[in-house]
């Protein structure tokens, strides 16, 4: 009975290291993620580049 269990979970081990070998659909979907980060992280900085320029116009401006 013992036999019968280790048995069964070296055969999920097998599958389970065997399904990985080429990727799947997660890590698709994680590298979408990915870059809507990258996207996202790329206009918060050219948005603080942007207020940094206004926030200088608007300090000459005012002298």
């Amino acid at each position: 009975m013992n036999f019968n269990k280790i048995f069964v979970l070296l055969a999920v081990f097998i599958a389970v290291f065997a399904g990985q070998t080429e990727a799947g659909w997660l890590k698709k979907i994680g590298k979408k993620i990915e870059r809507v980060g990258q996207h996202t992280r790329d206009a918060t900085i050219q948005t603080i580049a942007v207020a940094q320029q206004a926030a200088n116009v608007a300090a000459t401006v005012k002298g």
